[in-house]
């Protein structure tokens, strides 16, 4: 499948004509990642990077802070002049991505308001989100954060009720919780028909309890 044929599959670029998505397409290089492998460690802070199909795990200091799907962004600080950062971008799934210059990614939507709108938003609601998962770590129960972890995960894979590819440990440290916490809880949810864990999976069998528990 072609560059262009997952571009024109991202909201992010819905709207452009052909010659625009060829252009942009110019820009983008197509990079591919295997699972388990790292897409990028300390991600230069002349490049921006766009995920086109599968999932990332993004980890700053070691810690898993956002895990990221199609359509989502990292290394968006170079949109703001910033240095590499201290990041390692590793794959959950097959990873399909893109990543081009800042700078030339920058021109590219000064040219294209619609892209500049687009991209403010989904940089809003990715910050959004980050600022949810920092807030509610100082405020919630483990079992209110886990709880609405699992309901992102899930939309973020699609219409689906299953959490792939992210093993206890990385959910636990994403709502800045332990190992044993997690595991207890999930075992007790299980007993509960609240969830079915599997290896690297964890489906969830009723979500509205999961809902009740989140809120």
């Amino acid at each position: 499948m072609s560059k262009l044929w997952f571009l024109r599959r991202l909201d992010l670029f819905e709207g452009l004509s052909e010659p625009e998505m060829e252009r942009l397409g110019t820009l983008l290089q197509m990079r591919s990642c295997r699972s388990g492998q790292d897409l990028v460690v300390r991600p230069s802070g002349d490049r921006i990077y766009l995920v086109k199909a599968g999932r990332v795990r993004v980890l700053q200091g070691g810690v898993a802070v956002a895990i990221l799907g199609p359509g989502q962004l990292f290394g968006t600080s170079a949109l703001f002049g910033a240095a590499a950062t201290d990041q390692r971008v590793v794959a959950i799934d097959d990873v399909v991505f893109c990543e081009a210059p800042a700078a030339q990614f920058l021109g590219a939507m000064a040219v294209h308001p619609r892209l500049a709108a687009k991209l403010a938003m989904i940089l809003a609601r990715q910050l959004f989100e980050l600022e949810q998962v920092v807030e509610r770590s100082a405020t919630d129960p483990v079992s209110s954060r886990l709880a609405e972890l699992l309901l992102r995960a899930a939309r973020r894979d699609g219409p689906t009720t299953e959490v792939r590819g992210i093993s206890q440990a990385d959910l636990a440290r994403m709502i800045g919780s332990s190992r044993e916490s997690v595991s207890r809880l999930i075992a007790e949810w299980e007993r509960d028909g609240i969830v079915h864990n599997r290896p690297r999976l964890i489906e969830l069998a009723d979500e509205a309890a999961l809902r009740r528990l989140a809120s």
